[in-house]
């Protein structure tokens, strides 16, 4: 069970996370289906300490992490020296609206995700460029998996469909 008001922490965490399936019903007035439950859960989590996780709220808008920040006291809110979030830009209006003081910081593992993004773009295209298709052309379609570009002179496998471990000209 969560604590009610927990202690106060220097660097707190705040990622969202889904849980299951949304459910939804009808709106009896409009016929128009609304979701009862949100998948989209927000935890809260103690970065500095050993609390663990802090809090977790229904919904992934600022208005919810705005709530449970509002619910803590101001000598909690006061203490909070460091925001951890990734680059959700809903987290970052809350956390300038209750936690002015705090220093925003981006986790490591979106900071990570977001420079992979365009390398992989570009070596997708290179490989495009260079070879003329996206993988090794052996290995996609399903013939000798050697790991060289083209099968092995006189490979069976290049001109039948046996797999690579049938292959009687291949090694492995």
């Amino acid at each position: 069970m969560l604590p009610a008001q927990p202690e106060p922490v220097q660097a707190l965490g705040i990622d969202e996370i889904r849980r299951g399936r949304p459910r939804w019903i009808p709106d009896e007035a409009t016929g128009i289906w609304q979701t009862a439950v949100d998948r989209w859960h927000v935890g809260f989590v103690d970065l500095s300490g050993k609390q663990g996780l802090l809090g977790q709220v229904e919904g992934r808008t600022a208005q919810a992490v705005i709530t449970w920040l509002a619910d803590r006291d101001q000598a909690w809110r006061d203490a909070v020296r460091y925001v951890a979030v990734d680059m959700c830009t809903i987290f970052k209006s809350a956390i300038r609206r209750v936690l002015p003081q705090a220093t925003l910081v981006v986790d490591h593992f979106h900071l990570v995700q977001l420079a992979n993004q365009p390398l992989t773009e570009v070596r997708r295209r290179v490989t495009v460029t260079h070879r003329g298709r996206r993988g090794p052309r052996a290995t996609a379609s399903g013939n000798c998996a050697t790991g060289s570009p083209a099968p092995p002179p006189g490979c069976a496998a290049s001109t039948s469909t046996l797999s690579s471990t049938s292959c009687p000209t291949c090694p492995g």
